[in-house]
Order: structure tokens, then C-alpha cells, then sequence
């Protein structure tokens, strides 16, 4: 007899005995109760808030340090991966990095070091934002630097623009990322998995991201605060970067934020 035949055996009901009906309760989730879903995951990610959506119109180049080449090569392979699932361009090897990982044993002392170094790398940011990169207590931080260009790729100087076209939809302008700088502390990063710290840096280097807390529930952004057990993106976190690089980029931020809200919410809710 077949293990399979064995198990039917041991679970089907006794001759005579009266099979008990199995009752499956439960309140589905509406069509607005998914869309509230979405939008308090878009907006505690921090994404297309105030401005439009800055994302990577040109091809991303990851480089890992503070750690052995073989380990930092895992970093960078795999944010190279989810650049590529989520439509984001990736440059070849031995390209001019534009995604910074840095692996320090004290955070704090690092960002400040490079805020006086390099104190323009922290101009677009908020004093709040500034002052979490500076004397943060969490394990990762992350900052960005953007231009801004012409849907056509050129920079624009002075906010003059050479407009050839006119559109009621079109701003005429997209914002694009420059650099991302992630900085990870391994003191307090310390028994979180390699890969798990390897795809929250990919998450916050492929898209301009909010550091504000709390973030987002059941995405890997959470992965210090609560989503501990997680070490890939969520549906929601791929979704809402996919959703980052399908949009026209020359929106306003009104419409890249609905739309970003129906792409989350078709992928929580399963539809195509």
C-alpha cells in the first residue's frame, strides 16, 4: 500500500461515524480597506510625499565596502538583482560606482565624517533628516543626492527650460538620483543576516525612500523594527518598486502617489 493510500486511511472518518462539516469564517477585505492598506504602506515608506517620485535614470553601479571583497560581493550582486527585477538599468562590471554601501563599526562617527568633508551630500535634506543621519541610534541610514532633468535627460540649469512640446500632464521635468550612500552599523546590525541587510540597502538604494519612522508594516524596511524574520523584499516592497520605474517620471507627486497606491494595492489584493 502507497504512503498516500496510508494517509487517506488515517485521516478519513470511521465507517458509521458522521463526517463534522469544516466552517471556514472570515470578514474580506474590501476594496477600500486594500486601498487604505496601500496608501499608509506608500506613505510610511516615504515615497512621492511632497515631491515627485526620484528614481535612477541612469544605469546603477553598487559597490560594498568596510567588508571582505567576497562578502561585499554579495551586497552588490544582490542589489543588482533587484535592480533588474524591478526596471531599474544596471551597469556592467567595472563601472563608476553610484551606490555606496558602507559596513562601519560606528555610524554616527562615519556620517559625520563625511558631513565635513563633503557638506553639500547632506543639502537636500531636512534638519530633522539631517539630524537622524548624524546622531541616529538605528543600524542603517541612507541619503540621496538628485537632479533635476528634462524628460529628455538634459540637466536643468537655473530652472530654465528648453520646452518643444506642451502637455496638460507632463511637468516637463522628472527628478533623477545622482547617488545613494548607505551607511550599515554592524555593532548594531550584529546577528541580522547578510542577506537581509543586503536587500534593505538594495530597498533604500533603488528609489528615493524616507528614513521616517515607523516604516512600512511587512516590508523589509521594517527589518530592524519588527520584521526581524524577513530577509527578501515583501510583494508590497517589489510592487512599489516596480511600480517606482513603470510610472511616467514627469508627474506631479499627486499622481505618482496614486498611482504607486493601485499598484501596492493590486499586489496585496492579488490582481493582475
Amino acid at each position: 500500500m502507497s504512503l498516500f493510500a496510508i494517509a487517506l486511511l488515517a485521516t478519513a472518518p470511521a465507517a458509521g461515524d458522521a463526517a463534522e462539516p469544516i466552517v471556514v469564517t472570515g470578514t474580506p477585505v474590501t476594496r477600500e480597506d486594500a486601498r487604505k492598506r496601500a496608501a499608509q504602506f506608500v506613505r510610511r515608506a516615504g515615497v512621492a510625499q511632497l515631491q515627485p517620485v526620484a528614481r535612477w535614470t541612469m544605469p546603477v553601479c553598487p559597490r560594498t565596502v568596510g567588508l571582505d571583497d567576497n562578502v561585499a560581493a554579495i551586497v552588490d550582486n544582490r542589489i543588482r538583482t533587484i535592480a533588474a527585477s524591478t526596471g531599474a538599468k544596471v551597469a556592467p562590471a567595472g563601472c563608476a560606482a553610484n551606490i555606496v554601501v558602507v559596513f562601519t563599526a560606528d555610524g554616527n562617527s562615519l556620517a559625520r565624517a563625511i558631513l565635513k568633508k563633503s557638506p553639500d551630500l547632506l543639502a537636500e535634506m531636512s534638519p530633522v533628516a539631517r539630524e537622524r543621519i548624524l546622531d541616529g541610534d538605528g543600524p542603517i541610514r541612507w541619503w540621496y543626492n538628485t537632479r533635476v532633468e528634462t524628460r529628455h535627460g538634459m540637466p536643468v540649469s537655473n530652472g530654465m527650460i528648453r520646452q518643444y512640446n506642451s502637455s496638460i500632464v507632463s511637468t516637463q521635468v522628472v527628478r533623477a538620483l545622482q547617488s545613494a550612500t548607505v551607511i550599515v552599523d554592524v555593532e548594531k546590525a550584529e546577528g541580522t543576516p547578510l542577506e537581509a541587510v543586503a536587500s534593505h540597502a538594495a530597498m533604500v538604494a533603488l528609489a528615493e525612500l524616507s528614513s521616517n519612522p515607523p516604516p512600512p508594516e511587512g516590508s523589509i524596511m521594517g527589518l530592524f523594527d519588527g520584521e526581524s524574520g524577513r530577509r527578501e523584499l515583501s510583494d508590497s516592497d517589489t510592487a512599489l518598486l516596480r511600480g517606482i520605474y513603470e510610472i511616467p517620471p514627469d508627474r506631479e507627486a499627486f499622481q505618482h502617489r496614486r498611482q504607486l497606491v493601485s499598484t501596492v494595492r493590486k499586489e496585496q489584493q492579488g490582481e493582475e
